[in-house]
């Protein structure tokens, strides 16, 4: 009888940990880019991927990304070839620079101006050799 309750309740603890280490679909971060997703209402979620000398938004490379003025605007970003980040300087926002093995980081702005405003990689000579795109704001 002891063993069985024993039993019972590792599998019950092993069930209950299952349910936190098994990633929720809506907010998980796989190496496919997602385009516009709003994982939170009322935010723009852009996953973000660094490659060698490009960025990939939505499987394309170095895409616009496109927000209405006062959208709060999140950059999920990873890198899955070399050291990158995102930047961009009219909204003085920027990523921590991370590796293939760092995992994802973040950052989350509002974007307050109409316009283009170039993103891009800081690292090196990576914005030189392509590494940027456009966040348009309307």
């Amino acid at each position: 009888m002891n063993k069985i309750l024993i039993g019972l309740c590792v599998l019950l603890l092993v069930g209950i940990s299952a349910l936190f280490l098994v990633p929720n679909n809506e907010k998980s971060i796989t190496g496919n880019a997602v385009l516009n997703k709003d994982i939170r209402e009322g935010v723009k979620t852009f996953v973000v991927t660094g490659e060698n000398f490009k960025f990939v938004v939505n499987g394309a490379s170095n895409l616009d990304i496109k927000v209405n003025k006062g959208d709060r605007v999140r950059i999920e970003f990873t890198s899955t070839k070399g050291f990158h980040d995102w930047v961009v300087d009219e909204f003085d926002v920027a990523t921590k620079q991370v590796r293939d093995s760092d995992g994802m980081t973040y950052v989350e702005f509002i974007a307050d101006k109409i316009g283009t405003f170039e993103y891009y990689c800081s690292v090196g000579q990576h914005r030189a050799n392509g590494m940027k795109g456009n966040l348009i704001v309307k």
